[in-house]
């Protein structure tokens, strides 16, 4: 009896134990892709930021100056836009591999333990008494 606890606990440890190694696996796999994107993202940025200096450094005109600020806020829009989209691609597809995985663990959960079947000790019961008509 015992040992049948024990593996039915060790068992289901097990499964828990495998169900969060998974995800954090998920985990981690969005983290480094954001990390990594947002890494891209910093160095568009900065080479961005280089080139409107030197755009900016040959103009000498307020017009230029500002249509060259326009193209980009316009080109700095673009990258935001697509920036964000692709975090929201990632984090959806860490959702969708995180519901699946906790709609599996759940699909493959170990039925209850079961019970062992009490054993009915049966009691013999005093046979009911007929009564005994009197003689009149």
């Amino acid at each position: 009896m015992e040992n049948q606890i024990i593996d039915q606990l060790t068992a289901a440890t097990s499964k828990s134990y495998e169900t969060m190694k998974d995800l954090g696996d998920i985990n981690t796999s969005a983290l480094r892709k954001i990390t990594d994107l947002q890494f891209n993202f910093i160095t568009k940025n900065v080479e961005s930021g280089i080139e409107q200096a030197n755009s900016l450094n040959s103009k000498k005109d307020a017009k230029d100056i500002f249509a060259s600020s326009a193209e980009f806020v316009s080109d700095y829009n673009e990258k935001i836009i697509d920036f964000t989209s692709q975090t929201v691609e990632i984090l959806n597809q860490s959702r969708d591999e995180a519901t699946s995985l906790f709609e599996k663990a759940i699909a493959t959960k170990a039925a209850p333990a079961k019970k062992p079947a009490k054993a009915k000790a049966k009691t013999a019961k005093p046979a009911a008494r007929k009564a005994a008509r009197k003689a009149a």
